[in-house]
């Protein structure tokens, strides 16, 4: 299929045989006149053209503002050029659907002053970015600008005269195209990006390839479809296609990126689709770019994407998505699900032929509730770079959900966090996910840039919930070291509805010290909500200091331990790798019981985590914010289990979900965990089985094969407590 969608796609532009009709980019003559015939009659498309056609008149009864860039992220300059592109297709799309030429020539005028400004722009004066723009400070946010006053040029195309066009070609378009793709004298690296497997590469192949099909310049297109030097072997949307996204269609640098990166993808396949329908995009490897929305649908928890490496709070309402959305629906009408989506978190639909479709398709009443399920959605271009495991609650009145990280690095936005895991239960995160220390485009926050407590803390492992060895992050926080690694998942369960499991290995983070992390969701007769096992195990040959850290939402209730606060002067826990951000707010040991209970509140609900302990395990509650002179970090709050000289140990925790706190009526009840001990019965590098015990004298066995996985399997284990068996990598046994 990759072969021939080359070979086929390279024959066309060599023959030359472009169809020069406009609109053909996100819209079509057939759309816009379906778009004409139907106004009045499908009411969220109608509210999508009010919205847009307001922008339109807005922008039409003002001045034009074309600055000398001057900004970064936040700032006047920045976004005002940003405003300007919104406005150009707002006003494109009027012009198209309206005939009203105000429209159009306001689209004219404004790429006429681009057009003047930009011949005479150097780099940007903003000095953040390996890659400056010359409207932006980052080449990045040219693309953006370039895929958006593409759609806008191609919407107004007709509208203008041959001079006018050969005007702004000659002095925005091909010098823009060139300089995303080559940069220009004194910094050169565009062309390494525009080649590159990574995110900013998407976005400046598909700004090239769709100016290029707005101008019918075949040379552009190939270059964007297939890399600078056209063979698709050294770059190009095609091979993004190939190398940045996993079978299942998770996209290697995270959920959030996801979203940031479906866009340009969409946007672009839609225009592809558009102008060469038989090369079959949406079909291109199986339907990856399909299967890469649905996959991003399911890596969120209530309508927000959950947090792995680089990451804000973003979820289904962003604009990428309902560009992605809309575009999915289009290509794939069959798929109703993305309709609930569109109807249920997006409050608008695109004003273009596939949001028409979307809306058109929602007023007849099609739309299809999404389902979440159990998945483990595989990392690497084959699948065999670790994963993601998502295990949800089988029972349809609950909403929970258990993540376990176990993949490759993830490129530039990846964080070293193998193994670790994230809870999210009743429309709360009560495990979190530290995500990103950034101030998205608010300049006062280092310009709007990601900041250093984003290297210096977010990224490093003690900011996540796994293991840290010798307070050091994973590969010493070595990017390149980290690069040539991935987790491995050893086997997964999501078949049966009272149990479902996960287990994942990773030999690589720390020389000499191998992890690995078995999690459980195990649903019970006898508590009131479904319980979590975690093993999280670590074997050396030398003695280590390990770190169990928990990030927790929500406000600390009880412990059964005595603790020391810290009650007028707080001290930074450690001195680097993120570390010195900890403010050690209290310590604690647990002298008088092998399990350690943890209590907190989240929402209205209790959580209990309980850990088998030693009388020389140390208990301490931080708090992120120390060494942070700028106030760049968010304040979050962490419970850590601290094991010192050990060479082989295994953190076991049942945590618990309890009780109900209702403030209106002042009541709260079942507010104190059922768990009355958990314990590890055999450990050993071939097995574990470890039994958490709760009230009323009951209990909960898992029993774990560490290095044979074969379902098929039988496994015979002896202890002090008697003779374990079971068939398979795991059981859990339940009293």
């Amino acid at each position: 299929m990759k072969r021939l969608l080359f070979m086929t796609f390279g024959a066309l532009l060599t023959l030359g045989a472009w169809a020069g009709e406009h609109p053909s980019l996100m819209l079509t003559a057939q759309g816009v006149a379906e778009m004409r015939d139907d106004r009045g009659k499908v009411p969220a498309f109608d509210a999508s053209m009010a919205r847009t056609l307001a922008g339109a008149d807005a922008a039409v009864a003002s001045p034009i503002e074309v600055p000398q860039p001057r900004d970064g992220g936040g700032g006047y300059t920045h976004e005002r050029h940003k405003l300007n592109y919104y406005e150009m297709v707002d006003c494109g799309i009027a012009w198209q659907v309206t005939g009203e030429e105000k429209y159009a020539r306001r689209v004219a005028d404004m790429l006429k002053a681009y057009a003047d400004l930009y011949p005479t722009l150097g780099f940007h004066p903003v000095k953040l970015s390996k890659t400056p723009g010359r409207l932006f400070w980052q080449t990045l946010n040219e693309s953006v600008w370039l895929v958006h006053t593409s759609m806008a040029y191609d919407c107004v195309y007709d509208y203008m005269s041959a001079d006018a066009r050969a005007y702004v070609e000659q002095n925005l378009f091909r010098p823009m195209a060139d300089f995303l793709m080559n940069g220009m004298e004194g910094n050169r690296a565009n062309n390494k990006v525009f080649n590159k497997m990574h995110n900013h590469a998407t976005w400046a192949t598909s700004a090239v390839g769709m100016i290029g099909m707005a101008m019918g310049d075949e040379d552009l297109v190939r270059k964007a479809l297939y890399g600078t030097d056209e063979t698709g072997r050294h770059g190009g949307f095609i091979q993004q296609l190939d190398y940045l996204f996993s079978p299942d269609g998770y996209f290697t640098e995270g959920a959030y990126y996801q979203r940031y990166a479906i866009w340009p993808f969409m946007v672009f396949a839609q225009c592809i689709e558009h102008n060469r329908p038989d090369l079959k995009i949406f079909q291109y490897r199986d339907g990856i770019l399909l299967k890469a929305v649905s996959t991003l649908l399911q890596l969120a928890y209530d309508g927000r994407f959950m947090r792995f490496n680089d990451a804000l709070l973003k979820g289904y309402d962003a604009q990428e998505l309902v560009y992605a959305v809309n575009i999915a629906y289009n290509a794939d009408p069959s798929n109703k699900t993305l309709l609930d989506v569109a109807a249920r978190y997006q409050d608008w639909v695109l004003p273009t032929d596939a949001g028409f479709a979307v809306a058109r398709d929602i007023a007849r009443g099609e739309a299809r509730p999404l389902t979440f399920h159990s998945a483990l959605f595989r990392d690497g271009r084959n699948g065999d770079e670790g994963g993601i495991a998502v295990i949800r609650s089988t029972d349809p009145a609950l909403n929970s959900a258990l993540t376990l990280k176990a993949t490759s690095h993830g490129l530039s936005h990846g964080h070293y966090d193998k193994l670790t895991i994230a809870y999210y239960d009743n429309d709360n995160e009560v495990l979190c996910d530290y995500g990103a220390a950034r101030w998205l485009n608010i300049e006062a926050k280092y310009k709007g840039h990601y900041t250093h407590e984003n290297k210096s803390f977010a990224m490093q492992t003690v900011a996540h919930n796994t293991l840290v060895v010798d307070e050091r992050s994973h590969f010493d926080g070595n990017y390149d070291e980290s690069m040539k690694h991935h987790s491995e998942i050893l086997f997964t369960d999501f078949s049966r509805k009272d149990v479902q499991i996960v287990s994942a290995r990773e030999t690589n983070a720390y020389p000499g010290v191998a992890m690995q992390r078995t999690l459980a969701y195990i649903t019970t007769p006898f508590l009131q909500y479904p319980l979590v096992l975690d093993l999280l195990q670590a074997r050396s040959d030398k003695e280590h200091r390990y770190d169990y850290p928990m990030w927790y939402g929500g406000h600390m209730v009880s412990v059964n331990f005595p603790y020391e606060k810290a009650l007028t002067t707080m001290s930074a826990l450690g001195e680097a790798n993120g570390y010195q951000h900890l403010w050690c707010q209290a310590r604690g040991r647990n002298e008088k019981s092998a399990t350690t209970t943890f209590t907190w509140i989240t929402g209205d609900r209790f959580y209990s985590l309980s850990t088998a302990t030693t009388p020389a395990s140390e208990m301490v509650f931080v708090e992120s914010g120390a060494s942070d002179p700028d106030f760049n970090l968010r304040t979050e709050k962490g419970y850590m289990i601290r094991e010192k000289g050990r060479k082989n140990h295994t953190f076991f925790s049942s945590l618990e979900t309890h009780g109900t706190y209702d403030l209106q009526v002042e009541q709260s009840a079942n507010l104190t965990s059922s768990c009355v001990g958990v314990r590890l019965v055999v450990d050993t590098p071939e097995y574990t089985v470890a039994v958490a015990e709760y009230k009323d004298g009951h209990s909960v066995t898992l029993c774990v094969a560490n290095r044979s996985f074969d379902a098929g399997k039988h496994h015979t284990v002896k202890s002090a407590e008697g003779r374990f068996e079971w068939t398979g990598p795991y059981e859990v046994k339940m009293k």
